[in-house]
């Protein structure tokens, strides 16, 4: 045993002998280092990205103030980084590329700028959370074509066939970029009874704040229930009423799907399956008629429905009687409901 570790000893002085050794005939110095990449202006980065640069040129950020850099040098520098070592070297590996980069690692770069206003909410969002990047929305050298017949005026400035980009600079317009990724909405909007998103009256966008807005499903107005998105449209249901329905003053949702669904006026259920999941069977539906004719002030009637007649009189829409459903000022009629059957 002492014999090996004698040995072992004897091994790594001589490796160390011989490094040393190698480090005098080198001179012991480190490979030369490359000086840090310096600023060459987007003029030089136009040399070989002509394209890219018109584009950039004549979009948003392209028309930024000194003031409304945050610091950065403008131009392609303010994403890409300092471009002398790419200038000369052209090797991509030389400058920030955003296609070798996840979507979350990408999106540091954009928060350089915008850490207010809608993007304060972005980290631990939703769509955070699912590595959903700016650029799988966003596209900053973005190029549309003018609308066919879109000449300028006498003496006014001519169209460019890389137009300032949309709003957003979008990818694609909503809800085709939204459908991209939640097919299952696209889906519902397709149902006999749906928000008017598809026919281009609405956008996504007007219900949900897609950078976050730190409460559920990123709805916007939502900071302290959901009703307050509805409400922005369907005022006439706010109240607040003398006799409220108390699934209206928790949550719309509790009956309506806002994205659409096959039963009227966007409800998960028909009526009266959707009332009954709360509500008890109406007396009038447990109750069997007379099987004989019916006597009235004008005389006696056949009952042409037999027992089963109020079962079908009152077994079809619960809102045929109770038409107030969201709320009332109005007391109804009658002693069990003791004024709160919305009725009136």
């Amino acid at each position: 045993m002492r014999l090996l570790k004698g040995a072992h000893l004897l091994v790594s002085i001589a490796l160390a002998t011989a490094v040393g050794v190698a480090s005098q005939v080198t001179g012991g110095a480190d490979p030369p280092q490359r000086p840090p990449a310096s600023l060459v202006g987007q003029e030089t980065c136009a040399t070989c990205h002509a394209e890219l640069a018109a584009q950039h040129a004549r979009s948003v950020h392209g028309h930024l103030a000194s003031f409304e850099q945050r610091g950065q040098p403008g131009g392609c520098e303010s994403c890409h980084g300092p471009g002398s070592r790419h200038a000369e070297s052209g090797d991509p590996a030389d400058i920030v590329s955003f296609e070798r980069v996840t979507g979350r690692e990408a999106s540091r770069t954009c928060f350089t700028c915008h850490q207010q206003d809608r993007a304060m909410h972005w980290p631990g969002s939703n769509h955070d959370s699912n590595e959903v990047g700016c650029a799988d929305c966003h596209r900053v050298h973005q190029s549309r074509e003018v609308a066919p017949g879109r000449m300028p005026s006498e003496g006014g400035v001519p169209m460019h066939a890389t137009a300032p980009a949309a709003t957003g600079s979008l990818v694609k317009a909503e809800p085709e970029l939204c459908f991209g990724c939640h097919t299952e909405k696209r889906a519902k909007f397709w149902s006999s009874s749906h928000h008017p998103v598809r026919e281009g009256y609405m956008t996504c966008s007007d219900c949900h704040q897609v950078h976050g807005t730190g409460q559920e499903n990123m709805l916007l107005k939502s900071s302290e229930r959901p009703n307050d998105v509805c409400l922005t449209c369907h005022a006439s249901k706010q109240g607040p009423f003398v006799f409220e329905h108390p699934p209206v003053e928790e949550d719309c949702m509790t009956c309506h799907d806002p994205h659409g669904a096959v039963a009227n006026s966007l409800l998960k259920q028909g009526e009266p399956f959707l009332c009954l999941q709360c509500h008890e069977m109406h007396f009038h539906n447990a109750r069997t008629a007379t099987p004989g004719p019916v006597t009235i002030p004008s005389g006696s009637t056949p009952n042409a429905a037999g027992e089963t007649s109020f079962m079908q009189a009152f077994g079809t829409r619960c809102s045929t009687c109770h038409t107030k459903i969201h709320g009332s000022d109005m007391p109804s009629q009658g002693v069990t409901g003791r004024g709160k059957a919305l009725i009136r």
